[in-house]
């Protein structure tokens, strides 16, 4: 069960990474401002970060040398044609080819299982960097139907995607709806990776993770997609490669990222539901490999939902969707309306002033 701190003040100046052999090293805990449920992000400079949050629509530039607030905001709610009801995109995932980032929405339903269409996005953006003054702005047209395109395929029920979506079934019965919840038995995207030429993005699913033909055991499902620049641009419908499944003991993807300093990617992954139990994982890019364990990791309160390889540098920085921490305020105004828990706490990512609501990350030495 993840503990929950009252204050934020007191969260742990560092955290504890095991490694493979079970010696733990200390992490320096690095707070940023602005925003609480990191979930996607991806380097631009040395020492800039573009960073979403599941929570909202926007994308912010954080420097990692002034983590106080971010240095600029983007809203995707116009670009994105969300619903005005039901605006959450809830975008979970970044990958970076060139100058340009594509971005994928978790395709789930919400926590009660209803269908969102917001949620249903990938789409792209492209950057500009220094010397000129950095800037991000949208690409081509969202895609909506992506997940409906990958239903198509003749692997999808052997994985068990139409049996996480159930799509075109409006009339379920509220227990029916229920189970297909993100953490339960439902769809929920949470990776994407680029390959090392750019032409191939692997999607990451935290659920469903499907269960293997010869032994009784859950497997984590990884998707390539082969015509990114196609399917942004033009609208074409997706190609999809054969689908890959890693042994993780049971545990699902988080974040995933290629890094070119170790030719290699490095996936955090987590369980499906709530549970703390996370591992960075190290992939040689070759699809008859599987992953190799770097090292559990063992931090309470953190909750690794982004992982970036450091621009020039051995180390990678994890971030933490720290949405769910509770804080203490001085006064119920400072929450919500319908979201205090009592009197003085409130969840961090209900907080009414973004400034603060934080989020967490910290470097890792694979």
């Amino acid at each position: 069960m993840r503990l929950l701190l009252t204050l934020l003040a007191f969260l742990p100046a560092s955290c504890a990474v095991d490694s493979q052999e079970g010696a733990p090293t200390a992490a320096k805990i690095i707070t940023y401002h602005g925003t609480s449920d990191a979930s996607g992000a991806a380097f631009i400079t040395d020492d800039t970060f573009v960073l979403a949050a599941d929570e909202n629509n926007a994308l912010r530039v954080y420097s990692t040398l002034k983590p106080d607030r971010p240095l600029s905001s983007y809203d995707m709610s116009s670009f994105l044609a969300v619903e005005p009801d039901h605006p959450e995109a809830d975008i979970e995932a970044a990958a970076m080819v060139g100058d340009r980032i594509y971005w994928i929405t978790s395709h789930g339903r919400n926590k009660d299982g209803k269908l969102r269409p917001s949620r249903y996005r990938f789409f792209a953006t492209t950057l500009t960097r220094p010397p000129k003054a950095i800037a991000i702005a949208p690409v081509g047209v969202p895609c909506s139907d992506l997940l409906r395109q990958m239903l198509r395929t003749p692997w999808a029920k052997t994985v068990g995607l139409d049996d996480a979506t159930r799509l075109d079934e409006p009339g379920l019965k509220k227990k029916d709806r229920e189970k297909l919840a993100p953490k339960k038995q439902g769809l929920n995207i949470e990776a994407l990776a680029a390959a090392p030429d750019g032409k191939t993005l692997y999607i990451g699913f935290r659920n469903p993770r499907p269960f293997g033909p010869f032994v009784r055991k859950q497997y984590a499902l990884v998707v390539g997609l082969t015509n990114a620049p196609s399917v942004v641009e033009k609208g074409a419908r997706g190609a999809f490669g054969e689908p890959i499944l890693w042994d993780l003991g049971g545990l699902g993807l988080r974040s995933m990222e290629y890094s070119p300093r170790h030719s290699a990617f490095f996936f955090v992954a987590g369980p499906g539901d709530g549970a703390d139990a996370f591992a960075l994982y190290r992939w040689s890019g070759n699809r008859k490999d599987q992953p190799k364990l770097v090292r559990k990791i063992v931090a309470a309160n953190f909750t690794p939902e982004a992982l970036m390889p450091v621009r020039n540098s051995d180390r990678l920085l994890i971030l933490s969707d720290d949405g769910s921490l509770r804080v203490r305020i001085s006064h119920p105004s400072e929450c919500l309306p319908g979201e205090l828990i009592d009197n003085r706490t409130c969840l961090n990512k209900h907080l009414v002033d973004p400034q603060k609501k934080t989020f967490r990350a910290m470097y890792i030495q694979p």
